[in-house]
């Protein structure tokens, strides 16, 4: 059985219509990654799946069961940190874990457990404005898996951070999930990132959002990516440029962009008739 499911969904506000039609099925312990032009409702269907917004139409079922609000099966990551700033890296990491009731003790010990995880180990009495923004990003990833979601959820998480270290915080992302065995439903508007990470591409349409076409991604066993500052397995080292530069690579993104060719031209031509009216 799947892990998620949407059926039929449609969800409209007022006159518009963001997304019409979406049937997904995503595996258990699967990274889908979700790409599609500008306004075409990647980040509604994120919401609706993270409980955050309901359903016109359709519904959407986690472990078979439909999503009516948020809960602690999902963790959710967005671009922009959302840390508190009078609160320590560990002190970020614990909040969640208040919520939850969680013993101080065990607070720590988890937080303490998650910084490592995503290479942050001896920078747990920083706060966020002696982070970099791709430390903070993973005090936010930190975060949401100190709860320990069978679902993570994460919309352009690496968007507003330069390239190098978008590279580093992907590899570090499949890290963890090589390691966790979540299942991750991922946001970006970047093709060489959606088949770096994906193991399937839900490429969608232009508004109202559909699902176009699903490209499954696969580079045959590719090792484990290593931790950061192993300086092994990494998108920004050797094991990572040889796969970005392969012709397998050149393949799948050459497809993805075909695919969303003409969706990108139909939102852009759909945005110059609008601004006529």
């Amino acid at each position: 059985m799947a892990k998620i499911v949407f059926e039929g969904v449609r969800k409209t506000f007022g006159d518009f219509t963001a997304l019409d039609g979406i049937d997904l099925e995503i595996r258990s312990g699967e990274f889908l990654v979700v790409v599609g032009p500008s306004g075409c409702g990647k980040s509604t269907l994120l919401d609706l799946l993270g409980g955050l917004s309901t359903p016109t139409s359709g519904r959407i079922l986690l472990d078979g069961k439909p999503v009516t609000g948020p809960g602690l099966d999902r963790g959710i990551v967005f671009q922009q940190y959302a840390l508190l700033p009078w609160r320590t890296a560990l002190g970020n990491v614990e909040f969640g874990l208040e919520a939850t009731g969680v013993p101080r003790r065990e607070r720590r010990a988890r937080a303490t457990e998650f910084l490592d995880l995503v290479g942050l180990t001896g920078f747990e009495d920083r706060h966020p404005h002696q982070l970099s923004g791709g430390m903070r990003q993973r005090v936010a990833i930190a975060r949401s898996l100190a709860y320990d979601p069978d679902v993570l959820l994460m919309d352009e998480p690496f968007a507003a951070l330069d390239a190098q270290t978008r590279e580093s915080l992907q590899d570090e992302l499949r890290r963890i999930w090589q390691r966790t065995g979540k299942t991750v439903v991922f946001i970006t508007h970047g093709i060489e990132e959606a088949v770096y990470l994906g193991q399937k591409v839900a490429v969608m349409t232009s508004r109202p959002g559909r699902i176009k076409e699903i490209v499954p991604v696969s580079f045959g066993e590719r090792p484990e990516t290593a931790a950061v500052g192993t300086g092994t397995g990494t998108g920004t080292g050797p094991q990572g440029e040889e796969l970005r530069s392969s012709p397998e690579f050149a393949r799948y993104r050459h497809e993805i962009w075909t695919l969303l060719h003409d969706e990108v031209a139909r939102a852009q031509q759909l945005e110059k008739e609008e601004a006529s009216v």
